[in-house]
């Protein structure tokens, strides 16, 4: 009956019938357990051994006679430990795999949310600070604010810095939102140059997105530049607007 749940977590199909019969039979011997199980006799004795170095059964003794137990199914978890430590010790040289064969030069459009939580796993891969153009409070739709509230956390704990410049109508009507921010690291455009559109820096990309004054990116188209060359001219752009920008 969980066989296939036991298969998931990573049990091949004979070690997961075993380990489930033996939960419902208790202590049997190789017969018992190839009967129970409907597992070849000689396969019994491959998936033991298997099920023991796992430590998902142990072998008991009771007048000379060998017999095998199912330990407590809590014990499962340790699968998953060990998966988990396995990624966790290759990760950082997948990672550096990863973005050496991503491509440098690179444009793609994605929409609305979706769009705005891939650039925060990209940004979360980054050392750089975050910088942004032309806030709107986009980052702060309603209905991604669970996902927001984690990757502001995220970028506290690995000190990546959010820089921008808001529009001038976050300074008079969104103390909400700029409360979230470093004061001294966010300033504020003047009003009248307040536009329909927002630009995000980070590493070697570059994102433009166009949209109202909401909180919302439901509908955003969002533009993504991969280029470094083009977002460290974006950044040279932005340390000049940073120079004019009202500071809080």
């Amino acid at each position: 009956m969980y066989t296939e749940v036991l298969q998931q977590l990573g049990l091949p199909r004979n070690q997961a019938k075993i380990y489930e019969s033996l939960l419902v039979s208790g202590g049997s011997n190789i017969s018992s357990i190839s009967s129970n199980a409907k597992v070849n006799r000689r396969n019994v004795y491959d998936s033991i051994k298997c099920l023991l170095e796992r430590e998902l059964v142990v072998c008991i003794s009771d007048t000379g006679e060998q017999l095998y137990e199912a330990v407590d199914p809590a014990d499962l978890q340790k699968i998953l430990t060990v998966k988990t430590k396995i990624v966790q010790n290759i990760l950082p040289e997948l990672n550096n795999l990863y973005s050496a064969k991503k491509t440098s030069n690179q444009v793609s459009i994605e929409r609305g949310w979706e769009g705005m939580k891939n650039f925060w796993k990209f940004i979360l891969t980054q050392k750089d600070p975050v910088l942004f153009i032309g806030g709107k409070g986009a980052w702060h739709d309603p209905k991604i604010e669970e996902e927001r509230k984690n990757f502001f956390s995220s970028c506290k704990k690995q000190g990546i810095r959010i820089q921008g410049i808001f529009d001038h109508e976050i300074l008079v009507t969104g103390k909400d939102i700029y409360e979230n921010y470093d004061p001294k690291w966010i300033r504020f455009f003047p009003e009248e140059y307040s536009t329909f559109a927002s630009i995000d820096i980070c590493g070697d990309q570059v994102i433009h997105f166009s949209m109202p004054k909401e909180r919302t990116i439901e509908d955003v188209s969002i533009f993504r530049i991969i280029n470094t060359d083009l977002a460290d001219s974006y950044r040279t752009w932005f340390n000049y607007l940073w120079k004019q920008a009202k500071s809080l």
